[in-house]
This record gives C-alpha cells, sequence and structure tokens, in this order.
C-alpha cells in the first residue's frame, strides 16, 4: 500500500514539474501540484515506517510499544509532513490568486455552487487542518520526549 501511494505521488510530482504531461489550463499551479504529490509520497513512506519498520501501532494508535526512538521519530515527521501539505493546499484554494470553480452534492441531486461558498468552505477546513497540524505536533513532541525518558508513550 505504502509503494502505492508512493508511486502515484511520484507520477502527480512529475506531473506538477512538467515531467510527465502538462497540467490543464486553469488547473492548480505547480507548486501546489507538486504539494499534493508529496502528500501522497509522505503517506506512503508513513504506512511503509509504520506497518513495514514499526511492526505496526498500539491500542492507542501510536506506533507500536517499544519502537526505538528515530523511527518513532520519523514517523512523527512524516504525519505532520502530511498535514502541514493538506493545510497549504486547502489554504491555497481557499485564499490564493485567481478564480474557483466548485461544485457541490446534496440530498437533491449536484451542481455547481459559487465561489464564496466554496473559498469559505476550505477556508473553514484550512483553519482546522492548520489547527489539527499544531495539535499533533504538541502531541508528536511530548510522546517523543516521554519516549526519550524510556516511558510508555
Amino acid at each position: 500500500m505504502g509503494l502505492a501511494f508512493g508511486g502515484m505521488g511520484t507520477l502527480i510530482v512529475l506531473l506538477g514539474l512538467g515531467v510527465v504531461g502538462h497540467p490543464k489550463p486553469g488547473d492548480a499551479p505547480p507548486w501546489v501540484i507538486v504539494c499534493a504529490g508529496f502528500a501522497f509520497i509522505l503517506g506512503g513512506l508513513a504506512v511503509i515506517v509504520g506497518y513495514g519498520v514499526a511492526n505496526g501501532v498500539g491500542p492507542d494508535g501510536d506506533v507500536a510499544p517499544g519502537t526505538p526512538w528515530p523511527i518513532r521519530a520519523v514517523q512523527y515527521v512524516l504525519g505532520l509532513g502530511v498535514a502541514v501539505l493538506l493545510a497549504v493546499i486547502a489554504t491555497w484554494v481557499a485564499f490564493g490568486p485567481g478564480p474557483r470553480h466548485f461544485s457541490a452534492t446534496g440530498t437533491f441531486g449536484r451542481g455547481p455552487a459559487s465561489e464564496i461558498s466554496g473559498r469559505i468552505a476550505f477556508g473553514a477546513g484550512a483553519v482546522l487542518l492548520w489547527l489539527f497540524t499544531g495539535i499533533v505536533s504538541v502531541m508528536s513532541v511530548r510522546r517523543l520526549r516521554r519516549a526519550g525518558r524510556g516511558q510508555l508513550p
């Protein structure tokens, strides 16, 4: 699974860099496409480290007890990287320059949505993602400190 995510992310990065194909006019700027690709790559690496190196997760959702500190740190950095990249993308959609085109799906069908409502939704999502990133950062540092002192995380 990690290799599949990594491969998909690599293709997206190569697309954003113009090495493979060319983005359509009106698509996101190349740097946003590259950020999306790296989010997939880091996610794939997190799966590989979490299940291939750290032997899975414990009952609390953290890496397995007894995982060495450096592996634990790498896992936290990969997760933080994914969170930051997703927050950056949502922030660009909400607040970046240029027009945006949104669609909405609801109980009674689907169709185009206004640019304002789309930007508001992505703005709220961006704020929540940055808040999540901050919380994850604090939790990761605390868990790493406890693991460094030999306590169970």
